[in-house]
């Protein structure tokens, strides 16, 4: 496209020159160099044609090679999962702390007693399922050994969950970046080249850019934890930032309903700009894409259902 372009801006000075250059040198002065002018300016003028012809042609296809780069790895970013627990993630992740602290007590303690074990975040966990999950506890129900049973069993999915986000998040970071880098570096514009390549780096480009990097930078420590080095309730703590930070749970009340959806904020966000930037292509009237929800849950008094 940058080709094109200048070629474009050299066959229109070289035109703007040559006419100049016979109409100071006039039709009745007789010169050769009144014939020459001329000969230059319709030759420049035919080329300033045929290339103004390829350029926009060239501009469609660098703007649609940029757009297209931009949806294809939006899609695969997309694909990170949100962390969906059913009790506060504060208390999850204290507990994976308390269990990891009291399991290395256990291994490195040169004198181990039952004081080192703590079960404070355990225990604050348990009493939230009493107060908010219903327990079809009965008086002939070891209320203790059942209360063991579903700490155990919550533990053992909300790990699962994490370990998923977690290789979801591993996968959206292998993106490669170098396809998108080109399409943006072939953009080049002869109108307003600064401030639409400024649009399209700040609301595309470099956000997608620092989600990528973002994420390599994350697994990291979640590449540690698969090979059994790593630190459970660290890369835990990141993924629960990671999802505060990319999904947004909205509450909607309907007919006394209460629907919790959730959004792929950041990403809506530049899904619009891309929708924008295909406007700009097509010169089209451009109309904001409706945010749908990937998920959400609905509420009655107190019951959920999915």
């Amino acid at each position: 496209m940058k080709a094109k372009k200048r070629l474009t801006v050299i066959t229109l000075i070289v035109s703007i020159l040559s006419l100049v250059a016979a109409f100071v040198i006039g039709k009745d002065s007789n010169c050769i160099f009144y014939d020459v002018s001329m000969a230059l300016l319709g030759s420049a003028v035919l080329g300033f044609i045929m290339s103004i012809t390829e350029y926009y042609v060239e501009r469609r296809k660098a703007m649609e090679e940029f757009w297209i780069q931009a949806i294809n790895i939006l899609k695969e970013l997309r694909k990170i999962k949100h962390l969906d627990l059913d009790a506060p993630t504060d208390l999850i992740i204290e507990a994976f702390s308390e269990e990891r602290s009291n399991e290395w007590n256990q291994k490195f303690s040169l004198l181990f007693n039952e004081n080192e074990i703590q079960h404070k975040s355990k225990d604050s966990l348990i009493s939230w399922y009493e107060e908010n999950v219903p327990l079809p506890f009965d008086e002939n129900t070891d209320v203790e050994k059942e209360l063991e049973e579903l700490y155990q069993s919550k533990m053992e999915g909300y790990k699962n969950s994490f370990m998923h986000c977690i290789s979801n998040y591993q996968l959206a970071s292998s993106v490669e970046l170098g396809i998108l880098d080109n399409a943006y570096g072939n953009l080049d514009f002869i109108i307003a080249n600064k401030s639409i390549r400024k649009k399209a780096y700040d609301s595309i480009y470099d956000k997608i850019r620092k989600i990528v990097i973002q994420f390599r930078t994350e697994t990291y420590h979640f590449n540690l934890l698969k090979d059994g080095k790593g630190n459970f309730p660290v890369c835990a703590t990141k993924v629960s930032d990671l999802d505060k930070e990319y999904f947004l749970s909205k509450e909607v009340t309907e007919y006394g309903y209460t629907h919790t959806l959730i959004y792929q904020n950041v990403f809506d966000d530049i899904d619009a700009s891309l929708e924008e930037f295909r406007c700009k292509i097509y010169r089209t009237k451009y109309v904001e894409p409706k945010r749908e929800p990937i998920s959400g849950k609905m509420i009655y008094l107190g019951e959920d259902k999915e």
